[in-house]
C-alpha cells in the first residue's frame, strides 16, 4: 500500500480563507476513489507557529502519479495564501518499502 500524505502550515489569521479555498479545491479536484481513498480527510491542530493539517489518501496499485496530480492541483490552490506552506510525502508500508533498502518483499 502507498500512502500520501500531505502536511499543511499557516498563520491563524488567514485559517478562514484557507477553509473557503479548501472547500473550492476539493470541488474543483474531487475525491476518486478509483485512484485514492481518503485515510485521514484532514485534520488541523494548532501549532505554535499557527495552524497545522494532514490529509492521509491511500492509493490504488499503479495510481501514485494521478493521486499526486490531485493532491498538487489541491495545495496549488491555497499556494498564493500569504505564508501558507506545505509538503507532500510518499510513505510505502514495509513490503512495498524493501526494495527500497535493497531487500527483496517476501
Amino acid at each position: 500500500m502507498v500512502l500520501i500524505i500531505t502536511e499543511h502550515w499557516w498563520p491563524p489569521n488567514k485559517s478562514e480563507e484557507i477553509g473557503k479555498l479548501y472547500l473550492e479545491a476539493t470541488q474543483k479536484y474531487p475525491d476518486d476513489r478509483t485512484i485514492s481513498k481518503p485515510v485521514v480527510p484532514s485534520a488541523v491542530w494548532a501549532v505554535q507557529e499557527g495552524m497545522h493539517s494532514i490529509t492521509i489518501y491511500s492509493v490504488q496499485p499503479g495510481k501514485v502519479k494521478e493521486a499526486m496530480d490531485i493532491a498538487s492541483n489541491r495545495l496549488l490552490m491555497m499556494s498564493p495564501i500569504e505564508g501558507f506552506r506545505y509538503q507532500i510525502n510518499i510513505a510505502y508500508d514495509l513490503v512495498e518499502a524493501m526494495p527500497l533498502v535493497g531487500l527483496t518483499a517476501p
